[in-house]
């Protein structure tokens, strides 16, 4: 057990940052005697080494406390995803350091690829652990990791760079636009998740008529879920853009069949269609 100058004296960390993190609720001593010494055991050592490997990563307090005071934050886990990170931060330094020390040797061969910072592979992988663990399982469960759902989103690199200067004008732009972007209220990502669930349910009838009152319970079971991320009564014209896009547009076709299969997400849109002129027939 220590008190808590032995912990600022152990960790490094002052004794005010350690007060702090008690008022936040970030770390709080296992226990306070009667005498009002804060006690630390192994367990406080180990949630503030978490702490601090997370602070490296550059996430606000307030996200590393939501994050680790989740019901499915596991340890393991959590380090190999920050080790992962902190490799590839250290992988660029490493290459930094070695053209200075080349340079010093003589070597005056100019590379600047050593300079190349793949910021939007940084931005995806500092939004998702912002995400709220309903997200986070979502990806995980679909790709097997964070890191692995990173790697898939980066394989379209170049449509994603393309995209960004075809709608915002530059990459640097679009990546701010990405930092600014507010991220989903907690507990969205619950409904999302459910929204998935049922799209995943309407392609396994694919094949069949869309008018068929399954498929179409299904649809307007999606509906009524989007109401409520939406927070909107009437989402009709949000509807419509939507199943357009499920059936037109070339890139989101593309993106949502690598999820769902080939031919799904066509199969979804003119189920929502079907959905949509039925209702004003109705």
């Amino acid at each position: 057990m220590m008190t808590i100058h032995e912990l600022a004296n152990y960790s490094g960390i002052s004794v005010r940052t350690l007060h702090y993190y008690d008022k936040i609720d970030l770390l709080k001593p296992c226990c306070i005697e009667q005498n009002g010494y804060r006690k630390y055991n192994d367990d406080s050592l180990r949630r503030l080494q978490q702490i601090m490997f997370y602070k490296e990563m550059d996430l606000p307090l307030k996200k590393i406390k939501d994050i680790m005071n989740q019901s499915s934050f596991d340890q393991k886990t959590a380090i190999k995803d920050q080790k992962d990170f902190l490799v590839a931060k250290r992988n660029r330094l490493n290459k930094l350091i070695e053209q200075m020390e080349q340079i010093l040797e003589g070597d005056n061969t100019m590379d600047f690829k050593v300079f190349e910072h793949n910021e939007l592979e940084e931005v995806f992988r500092s939004r998702i652990m912002q995400l709220d663990e309903y997200y986070q399982q979502s990806l995980i469960s679909q790709y097997g990791s964070i890191e692995a759902c990173i790697e898939s989103m980066m394989k379209n690199e170049a449509k994603i760079k393309e995209s960004a200067v075809k709608h915002y004008g530059s990459i640097d732009k679009y990546i701010e636009s990405l930092k600014k972007e507010p991220l989903p209220e907690k507990g969205m990502g619950k409904l999302q998740l459910k929204l998935d669930g049922i799209v995943k349910q309407i392609t396994a009838h694919k094949g069949r008529d869309v008018s068929n009152p399954e498929i179409q319970k299904l649809v307007d079971e999606w509906k009524e879920t989007f109401k409520e991320i939406s927070e909107k009564d009437d989402i009709s014209e949000a509807f419509r853009r939507i199943y357009h896009a499920y059936m037109n547009s070339r890139e989101v076709i593309e993106m949502m069949d690598e999820i769902y299969g080939n031919g799904s997400i066509v199969f979804v849109g003119k189920a929502m269609e079907y959905n949509d002129k039925a209702s004003h027939r109705l």
